[in-house]
């Protein structure tokens, strides 16, 4: 059974999350080794996890706040 890049992205939030089976998990490395498509767009969304994470441990400042507040359109 291989992993091809429809099978990777199906898993790859699985993946980066840790949950899948040893043996899917190692299919899918395998396939971001020899797949520089999948490979990056892996990259891309560790990279956005790490950022959220950061970006969620940050406190905002009240002037931040204010601003964001003001772009709140009312409905």
């Amino acid at each position: 059974m291989g992993c091809d890049c429809g099978d990777c992205e199906e898993m790859m939030q699985p993946y980066l999350d840790k949950v899948l089976s040893y043996e899917q998990m190692r299919e899918a490395q395998e396939h971001l080794e020899r797949c520089p498509p999948c490979e990056k767009r892996y990259r891309f969304e560790e990279d956005l996890r790490r950022y959220v994470r950061v970006a969620v441990e940050e406190p905002m400042s009240d002037g931040l706040k204010e601003k964001l507040a003001g772009l709140r359109s009312a409905d």
